[in-house]
């Protein structure tokens, strides 16, 4: 079937669900049809196809509505006119009993109403959709449904059935392409004519509420008489289209992240997913790292939008409290957390690429130093520290010289000798920086396996450290020193209580114990006399 010359010389392109409500959907209201023909063409940016509304139709309308100058329909019921009606300049006087209107309740809602009666000087009560009965200011009129007299507040919800049949937002994309090629804005009524054939109440109301609600095609200004719309250009409804989609992506996410949490919440405690697994997808993680940092109080703003979201979302009130709740009901954090740790930043797990190339250590890595370390094997060496100690890094060894000077020895574990400078076990350490003793648990700085045993001074076992030699005076003061690598063999693993005991003792064997002794008693001496 060919074109007709109106679709001939279409000039608008739209999508194919526009196409199909302007040329194939029929109307629950009978003898009620799009006055728009279109055809297929080319593909268009804006939309899944480009197709051409016949622009003659819209020329048509828009010269012959505007030549006329007709006076809008509320200025045949009764009305002052369209210039009282626009910009909130409704009063008490453009305002009848039985008008159908629109009213913004709040922030969030807009809502159909009849008006009843004045209230007072300036208001006037209106039952509006929900059977309620209030009073409104003239300001917060929205739109006025022209062509309306007497309307019962009953047949509200009738009225919002029937306009669901005309309600696709499509159009609006066709109608901005025809209009945005010619640069003309748009009042209500002439949307009306043009998308729908006519301008009576019920497709005046519809092209109000896409218009209005129309958030990337067209932008509302005000002209002298009334309220026009003006096509947004190309650069605009691309960038708003790209918006629009991301803010719906992220809702999509968000959506699918609730979801998982209150499924992880709903199972018993040992059923919950281990905390490993919530880091797994990156979309996830960064919702549960939002959730955490603003249960700690340590959130940038966008994690404290995010956070704030998902906590509404759940049911939530938006406070720290209610994030550390919700990421303990999930099995995220145990019943009793340390928020320090996570206040802080502190690591308390490791990847699985350093576990991994921790173990590779564990077999064996050839030491470069190996050829200089001095061998102080034969020395005696006391690791002394506390019974609850994990890892022991450091000893100390003495004798005493021809002289009678005494030398001691403080040596040092090298766990640097493991380790490739820059690789991942080193980035790891030097993120973390040390390792963090607590009442109730340690976290060390390197992987446990590593920091408490080849890392760590082992009794009886030679041991790679760095030493550092120190020969003193009589007085206790320091005579000379020298720093070295050095291979060493732990002979006791002491805390302080037994080194106390072998020293009361007085055991002839630990006789390099009591010189340690006098070395910290004639260095102690020599630090008070130069206070």
């Amino acid at each position: 079937m060919g074109l007709s010359p109106m679709a001939a010389r279409a000039a608008c392109g739209c999508s194919s669900a526009a196409l199909a409500f302007f040329g194939s959907r029929p109307l629950r209201r009978a003898g009620r049809r799009p006055a728009a023909a279109f055809a297929w063409g080319q593909s268009s940016p804006y939309g899944g196809c480009r197709s051409r509304l016949a622009h003659s139709l819209v020329d048509s309308v828009l010269d012959e509505l505007r030549s006329r100058r007709r006076v809008r329909v509320s200025a045949k019921i009764g009305l002052q006119g369209t210039k009282e009606l626009s910009d909130n300049k409704i009063d008490k006087r453009a305002l009848q009993k039985g008008l159908l209107l629109e009213f913004q309740k709040d922030s969030q809602r807009s809502l159909l109403a009849v008006v009843e009666r004045p209230d007072g000087k300036k208001n006037w009560m209106v039952t509006d959709q929900n059977g309620i009965l209030s009073s409104i200011k003239p300001q917060q009129v929205t739109y006025v449904v022209p062509g309306v007299m007497n309307f019962d507040a009953s047949r509200i919800d009738e009225f919002l059935e029937k306009a669901q049949d005309l309600l696709d937002p499509t159009v609006l994309e066709c109608a901005w392409m025809e209009l945005s090629e010619k640069d003309k804005s748009i009042m209500v009524e002439e949307f009306a004519e043009i998308v729908y054939g006519n301008k009576e109440s019920l497709e005046s109301y519809c092209a109000h509420f896409l218009l209005s609600r129309d958030i990337v095609y067209f932008v509302k200004v005000e002209s002298r008489d009334c309220s026009m719309y003006q096509p947004r250009s190309p650069p605009q409804v691309e960038e708003l289209l790209r918006r629009k989609r991301a803010k719906e992506e992220a809702e999509k996410e968000l959506e699918e992240f609730v979801h998982l949490v209150k499924s992880a919440k709903a199972l018993p405690m040992e059923s919950k997913p281990p905390k490993s697994s919530w880091l797994l997808d990156e979309k996830v993680r960064q919702k549960i790292e939002a959730l955490q940092a603003y249960a700690v109080d340590a959130c940038d703003d966008e994690q404290r939008r995010l956070a704030g979201n998902i906590l509404k979302a759940m049911g939530f009130t938006r406070t720290s409290s209610a994030a550390l709740k919700l990421l303990i009901n999930v099995g995220y954090f145990p019943a009793h957390v340390n928020l320090d740790l996570f206040k802080y930043d502190v690591r308390t797990m490791y990847t699985e690429e350093v576990l991994s190339a921790a173990e590779e250590l564990l077999v064996g890595r050839p030491d470069s130093d190996m050829h200089i370390r001095k061998d102080l094997s034969t020395l005696k060496v006391y690791a002394i520290d506390v019974d609850e100690a994990d890892e022991l890094d450091d000893a100390l060894s003495a004798i005493r010289l021809p002289d009678g000077r005494i030398k001691v020895w403080i040596h040092v574990a090298d766990p640097t000798c493991m380790i490739k400078p820059r690789g991942i076990i080193d980035r790891e350490a030097m993120h973390r920086g040390t390792s963090i003793f607590l009442p109730t648990a340690t976290f060390p700085m390197f992987p446990e396996r590593l920091a408490m045993n080849v890392m760590s001074l082992q009794q009886g076992k030679q041991c790679k450290s760095v030493s550092v030699s120190v020969t003193l005076h009589p007085d206790g003061s320091i005579a000379e020193y020298t720093l070295e690598n050095s291979v060493i063999k732990p002979t006791y693993m002491l805390t302080y209580e037994s080194a106390t005991e072998l020293l009361y003792m007085s055991l002839e064997e630990e006789e390099e114990l009591r010189i340690l002794q006098e070395a910290s008693s004639i260095c102690a001496q020599w630090r008070r006399s130069q206070s």
